[in-house]
């Protein structure tokens, strides 16, 4: 019977550290998996020569060669308003200013605050782990996080389409060498469109991974940072006032420093993002002001139209992903502010806990919002804004033509 009783025993050891193994496992690889959300646009910006880690030869490339030719072109494409009269040919060059803007803004972006990129994405690091409440409200939390990977893959294939369509098939069906964006040509030389083709194509390239970079990770980051307040939301209504007072002052001190370091991380993508927030705004209007005055009040071909409508939906499209996961940010920061309101405080005697508690409260009344240069809110009612304002400025244009 003894002999038996120690098998017994041994093979519950034995089962008891298999779970401690596999239990060990799971969150190894959950930790593992919480950071491989960030390896596409990760890549890219590893790619891009702008990151400040980036080997010597790529960021010189990027930089310093690269960088003022692309300056050069979106000028060239800016000085080719001058030669044109009507609507149609202004509008085709508009296309063009809203296209390289889009690509020339988010590189000068992402060199002017690079250092802040390496700062936010090695603080990803301290953040909690999805497993931390659970099986539910990780899977619901990493469904977000796939979400915003998903829509990376799908940026990725929308603009590698479209730079075979202009570089590859247009030329084909044309017969000869088309320019993928009307550009200004000096004396209409044939060498120097030709320079002007391969320059703007690599420049589309050089789009699709500054898309995925600057948009990816903005997606992800913000993403991620509504994660982490759902979990501190969650830690927040754990607080039971009747457990012993050392624990529950302990409880507060680290919910209300991670509550900080959340919103020093907010701050932070609100300054990389606040003049693309501004930027944004104000090329969707008159992008979406295009379409509208081509369609109701003038005449145009349906090549001319069709760019205008898709470059329109690109427009609110990005618009849409800006917005909307700052809107998202806030909506879940009130949800937090009032969490920490509903802390009952008035259960405890320890007046040093009252006078936390009620400090905290005061802090979390502060709207937690992005900004646009400091002139705009960034929130879901604003994308409805927009359209407003380019119907608006639409009739008003068709007013005095």
């Amino acid at each position: 019977m003894k002999y038996i009783r120690e098998v017994e025993n041994i093979k519950a050891g034995i089962f008891s550290s298999c779970g401690i193994v596999a239990e060990e496992q799971r969150v190894e690889m959950s930790e593992k998996n919480q950071q491989d959300y960030f390896k596409i646009p990760d890549k890219c910006y590893n790619w891009s020569g702008v990151r400040v880690s980036s080997n010597a030869l790529t960021k010189f490339v990027s930089l310093y060669i690269l960088y003022p030719l692309m300056l050069i072109l979106y000028f060239m494409i800016i000085y080719n308003i001058r030669f044109k009269k009507n609507i149609s040919d202004i509008t085709e060059v508009f296309i063009s200013i809203s296209t390289f803007t889009i690509i020339t803004f988010r590189k000068t972006l992402l060199i002017r605050n690079g250092s802040i990129y390496e700062d936010i994405l090695k603080k990803q690091s301290h953040y909690w782990k999805y497993y931390m409440f659970g099986k539910p409200t990780e899977m619901k939390l990493r469904k977000s996080m796939e979400f915003c990977v998903m829509v990376i893959k799908f940026l990725i294939a929308s603009t590698t389409g479209s730079i075979i369509f202009h570089s590859i098939i247009s030329p084909i069906i044309e017969g000869k060498i088309v320019l993928p964006q009307p550009c200004w040509v000096p004396n209409n030389d044939p060498v120097a469109n030709d320079i002007i083709f391969a320059l703007e194509n690599i420049f589309y390239m050089e789009g699709t991974n500054y898309l995925v970079v600057f948009d990816g990770l903005y997606l992800l980051m913000t993403a991620n940072l509504k994660t982490q307040m759902i979990l501190l939301r969650k830690a927040v209504a754990s607080i039971n006032f009747r457990e012993d007072e050392k624990t529950t002052w302990a409880k507060l001190k680290e919910y209300c420093e991670y509550h900080k370091f959340l919103l020093r991380i907010h701050g932070k993508i609100n300054k990389i993002y606040s003049a693309f927030f501004l930027m944004t705004y104000v090329f969707t209007i008159m992008g979406t002001c295009t379409p509208l005055f081509v369609i109701f009040y003038e005449e145009a071909d349906m090549v001319l139209l069709g760019k205008s409508v898709f470059i329109a939906l690109i427009l609110n499209t990005l618009l849409v992903m800006t917005f909307i996961p700052a809107g998202e940010l806030e909506i879940e920061a009130e949800k937090l502010s009032f969490e920490i309101y509903s802390i009952n405080w008035y259960e405890t005697k320890n007046l040093k806990i009252r006078k936390f508690v009620l400090f905290w409260i005061m802090q979390t009344q502060i709207p937690v919002q992005m900004s646009g240069g400091g002139m705009l809110i960034v929130n879901r009612p604003l994308v409805l804004q927009v359209q407003r304002i380019a119907y608006s400025l639409t009739s008003f244009l068709a007013g005095l033509s």
